[in-house]
């Protein structure tokens, strides 16, 4: 008669298949956490380079100005904030998608534009991603940073919070202190900051410049912020300190003065 034999496994061997298994989630989870990283910020540098796309689209229109130097004509007063900017864009109908303004990993709009012509639920505190170099035209130097992700202070050149690195807050970059950047040449791409800690800037460069320094002739250039809620700024940030616009020594740095409508109170902030 034949014996049947007993296949079960053995404590040992159950411990060892367990401990495999742990192993290779291991390696898999930081695999998958790469890639999609990556897959983030190749959809973030393609949001980027659409909205450069559609501010030279819009300068074809309006002297090679950007939005930021053209007066709304529904509120009659030039742009305070990179929203604002950008809203102008939707509102003469050259962006029809706001989840452009958007960043996988980071602030995200909902695409619900309101009615024209001021298209008012567009682009609200919290929808939009990018922050924008102010003054620049279309013909300004091609190296100079346009487009970027909102820094957590926007002086110049701007800083970044690498403690926030991978969380959806003011200010943060990607893992191992990485931003995308947006040059006026309509070139994107993901720099890697000084440092992947703490509240970091661009690399330096030969010479004690940077990528921002470097395209601005040393010349301090004034960012648009973010909306992120109704203060319109970064916490922690000191809007004060934010250097004025350049008026001479730059191409593309002089910013206009808006013309007062009849009966209408001349624009903030000039």
């Amino acid at each position: 008669m034949k014996t049947k034999l007993n296949h079960a496994f053995t404590l040992i061997e159950l411990l060892v298949v367990i401990t495999i298994i742990a192993i290779l989630a291991g390696l898999a989870v930081p695999t998958y956490t790469a890639i999609q990283t990556t897959a983030n910020q190749t959809r973030g540098v393609n949001n980027a380079r659409q909205i450069i796309t559609s501010m030279k689209l819009f300068s074809k229109e309006h002297s090679s100005q950007y939005p930021d130097t053209v007066v709304n004509p529904v509120t009659g007063s030039l742009a305070q904030n990179a929203n604002d900017a950008f809203r102008l864009m939707i509102q003469e109908r050259i962006v029809s998608d706001e989840r452009i303004f958007g960043c996988p990993a980071g602030y995200t709009p909902d695409n619900s534009l309101g009615a024209a012509p001021d298209f008012r639920q567009a682009l609200t505190p919290g929808e939009n991603h990018w922050a924008l170099t102010a003054g620049q035209t279309d013909t300004a130097v091609g190296s100079m940073p346009l487009v970027f992700e909102n820094p957590a202070s926007p002086g110049w050149p701007p800083q970044w919070n690498a403690n926030m690195a991978g969380q959806i807050a003011p200010g943060r970059t990607w893992p191992g202190g990485k931003i995308i950047i947006g040059r006026n040449d309509g070139s994107v791409s993901v720099e890697t900051l000084s440092d992947a800690k703490g509240m970091v800037g661009p690399k330096m460069m030969a010479g004690g410049v940077n990528l921002f320094t470097q395209a601005s002739e040393g010349i301090p250039q004034r960012i648009l912020p973010v909306v992120y809620s109704g203060a319109g700024l970064p916490p922690n940030s000191q809007p004060d300190t934010l250097p004025p616009p350049a008026t001479e020594g730059l191409p593309g740095s002089q910013v206009p003065v808006a013309p007062t409508a009849p009966g209408a109170l001349p624009p903030s902030g000039l």
